[in-house]
C-alpha cells in the first residue's frame, strides 16, 4: 500500500457495492486523487498547487481527501511509490543481463520509453525542483533513486570483477553520474522533442561505452 496513505472505513460501510469490494473502492479513490494531484502539480507547480485545488480537481471534499492523504508530501510519496513499481519493472532487465553495457542500455531505454508514453517528464521535473527546497520531498526522491542505483550496482560490479569493463572512476561515483544522466534524459523527454528512440539508444550506447570502457578481453568473453 502507498506510503503515507491513510484510509478510514466505518463499520457501517458495506463490504461490497456494485460488484466492488471496499479495498477496490479505496484503490479507485486513491488513483483518482493521485491523477488530480499530478495535474495540479504540473499546472501550478508543487508550491502553487494547494490541497484545495487538488480537491477541486478530483471533485472531493477536503475532509474526504484528508482521510487518504494528510499532506502534499504524502501524495508525492504515493506518486513515487507508484513510479518505483514501474521502474522496478523497467530495470528488471539488469538482473538477467550478461553485459553491463547491454543491460544498462536496455534498462534505460525501457524507462525512457515508459516515461514518454506515460507523460511523466513534467511531473518529474517539478518534483526534482521541489526536492531542492523541501527535505521531505528530497528524501523521497533520493530514496527512490538510491533503490534504482542498488539494482545497477551488482551488474556493474560483476562486469568489473570479470574484467569485462574498466571504468576510470570508482563505482559509487560512476553510479551517481549514471543516475544523474538517466534522470536528465527522462526529465527532458527527448522523444517528445522529436528525437527518435533509436538515435537515443545509439547515443546512450556510445556514452556508456566511454564511461564503462569495455575491454577486449570482456568483449571476447561475451561473444
Amino acid at each position: 500500500m502507498e506510503q503515507g496513505v491513510f484510509f478510514e472505513a466505518t463499520q457501517a460501510e458495506p463490504l461490497e457495492v456494485n460488484g466492488q469490494t471496499r479495498a477496490e473502492r479505496r484503490d479507485q479513490q486513491v488513483q483518482r486523487i493521485l491523477e488530480a494531484a499530478q495535474a495540479c502539480f504540473i499546472r501550478s507547480g508543487f508550491q502553487g498547487a494547494s490541497m484545495q485545488q487538488i480537491c477541486t480537481e478530483c471533485g472531493m471534499s477536503p475532509g474526504a481527501l484528508y482521510r487518504y492523504f494528510p499532506s502534499k508530501e504524502a501524495i508525492v510519496a504515493a506518486i513515487c511509490e507508484a513510479d518505483r513499481q514501474d521502474d522496478l519493472t523497467c530495470f528488471g532487465v539488469f538482473r538477467d543481463a550478461t553485459s553491463a553495457v547491454d543491460g544498462l542500455v536496455a534498462g534505460a531505454m525501457a524507462h525512457i520509453t515508459h516515461t514518454h508514453k506515460k507523460g511523466s517528464a513534467a511531473l518529474f521535473a517539478e518534483m526534482r525542483s521541489e526536492s531542492n527546497r523541501n527535505d521531505t520531498i528530497r528524501n523521497t526522491v533520493d530514496g527512490h533513486k538510491q533503490e534504482i542505483a542498488q539494482l545497477i550496482a551488482p551488474l556493474v560490479q560483476r562486469a568489473i570483477d570479470r574484467g569485462e569493463i574498466d571504468p576510470p572512476i570508482e563505482i559509487q561515483t560512476l553510479l551517481a553520474v549514471l543516475m544523474s544522466v538517466g534522470e536528465g534524459i527522462a526529465i527532458n523527454d527527448l522523444p517528445a522533442r522529436g528525437i527518435p528512440l533509436e538515435q537515443i539508444e545509439t547515443a546512450l550506447r556510445a556514452m556508456l561505452a566511454g564511461m564503462l570502457r569495455p575491454t577486449k578481453e570482456g568483449a571476447g568473453e561475451s561473444a
